[in-house]
């Protein structure tokens, strides 16, 4: 399914009720991966779902704030740290809409689990899934998120095609960069796409050296960044100078390998988020 105009309400299956004026973000310590669960009362969005190694954790932590149900996984791209805990989450939530860009390799180009993964999403009914480009915007239980990238997700690189998505909730934001790096960060800022003064960053690529420019930084300058990463990363990740530009452009940098899983939480006519009690 193809979001065809640039709004884009998303319906459920769910009668209409008030909804507690708050929104909980959490930003999952899943090792090397990534993982970020949105939680409305007892209803979850989940971006990622970290490597099929912790599908179980992500499920224990789903299950320790009270979340009832997972309505929708978003993919921000099909890189087995962020998309590999696929498998796992399904199996717990058959009827959760998936959304993803369809960005596809070829087969001999793609690590297997990227391959399997997408050959998944390829078998998953029409009615549960969506694509989603440059452009398009839901509503999620009073959370709208805009796809600020890509626009036509082609080649073989899918950092460079990872979904950017933009989140806002009342007075309060949050930029989630997916692995986009440089390149991705300097079309955003020509095409003038990016939000300035947002609350929440959570770090492009894991804090690796191809992201988080100073350009970037100086427009988007969080009160908080996240960097999800495991200690020890065997690719070096985060780089220490994009650490340093990071640290410079924000209040605070939490890291998942230091600080364990973020939590945040915030009313809707609140700008300065709350650290989960």
């Amino acid at each position: 399914m193809r979001v065809k105009s640039a709004v884009f309400i998303l319906c459920l299956a769910f009668p209409i009720v008030a909804i507690a004026d708050r929104l909980r973000l959490m930003v999952l310590d899943v090792g090397e991966g990534q993982s970020i669960l949105l939680i409305r009362e007892s209803h979850g969005l989940l971006i990622d779902t970290g490597h099929a190694g912790q599908g179980h954790s992500v499920l224990d932590a789903i299950q320790a704030e009270g979340v009832h149900t997972i309505e929708q996984i978003v993919l921000t791209h099909l890189h087995p740290d962020h998309a590999s805990g696929y498998f796992r989450l399904r199996e717990a939530y058959p009827n959760a809409l998936v959304s993803e860009s369809r960005h596809r390799v070829p087969a001999l180009a793609a690590p297997d689990m990227t391959r399997w993964v997408a050959e998944t999403l390829d078998r998953e009914p029409v009615n549960l899934k969506q694509v989603l480009r440059r452009g398009d915007r839901w509503i999620w239980r009073d959370v709208k998120l805009d796809i600020l990238w890509p626009e036509k997700p082609e080649g073989v690189n899918l950092n460079r095609h990872s979904l950017v998505i933009e989140l806002s909730f009342g007075k309060v934001s949050a930029l989630i960069m997916g692995d986009a790096d440089k390149v991705v960060e300097a079309e955003l800022l020509k095409r003038r796409s990016l939000p300035s003064d947002v609350t929440l960053l959570v770090v492009g690529h894991h804090g690796a050296a191809d992201s988080s420019s100073e350009r970037f930084l100086d427009v988007v300058r969080p009160q908080i960044a996240a960097v999800s990463v495991n200690a020890g990363n065997v690719r070096g990740y985060p780089s220490a100078a994009t650490l340093e530009r990071v640290q410079r452009y924000s209040r605070k940098v939490h890291r998942t390998d230091r600080d364990g899983s973020l939590c945040l939480e915030w009313r809707r006519e609140e700008r300065e988020p709350q650290e989960c009690k």
